[in-house]
């Protein structure tokens, strides 16, 4: 189905496979947290990343995955895509509204709410072109993933680089 971008999807899904597995290091990070803020920040934060990676897994095994049509793979982005759009609403809104990490709000709403809702738009977008057959729909969607991914990579280091020293300093106490 794409002809020439094999290589591309057989680099980022196993990527985004592994960036999961290391979700589950920084899950560990948490461990000892107070549980209201656990499940608050496990809800806003991680399951989200987790979310997005699982995305570009997905849709990579499929892109390569011979029965898979044209037609179907853009049905499935297309519902990963509006998925993700709630996703990233929700994240927004709740970052907002809870405050768990104090100046950097907004900050963590633009990197774990907003930008993903964005580039979620771009990949609802690319859904469309492909099931109208434009020729550009693949290379809509290779981006569209590429950004996702990238978005996660940054908000799994942003969450990595706040819980560890964290964890550091509840060692010590």
């Amino acid at each position: 189905m794409f002809e020439g971008w094999e290589n591309f999807f057989l680099i980022v899904g196993p990527s985004a496979g592994a960036l999961i597995g290391l979700m589950f290091v920084v899950v560990t990070l948490s461990q000892g947290r107070d549980t209201e803020q656990y499940e608050t920040g496990k809800h806003l934060y991680t399951s989200p990343i987790v979310w997005h990676l699982g995305v570009v897994l997905g849709l990579s095994a499929a892109a390569v995955a011979p029965p898979v049509t044209p037609r179907l793979f853009g049905i499935a982005v297309g519902v990963l895509a509006l998925s993700g759009i709630g996703f990233g609403l929700r994240s927004t809104i709740g970052i907002t509204r809870r405050r768990l990490t104090g100046a950097d709000t907004m900050f963590d709403a633009w990197f774990y709410g907003i930008f993903p809702t964005v580039t979620y738009v771009a990949m609802a977008a690319s859904a469309l072109a492909m099931l109208l057959g434009c020729h550009w729909a693949e290379t809509a969607v290779a981006a569209s993933l590429m950004a996702l991914l990238m978005v996660s990579i940054h908000a799994e280091w942003d969450l990595v680089t706040f819980l560890a020293p964290r964890a550091q300093a509840d060692k010590k106490s």
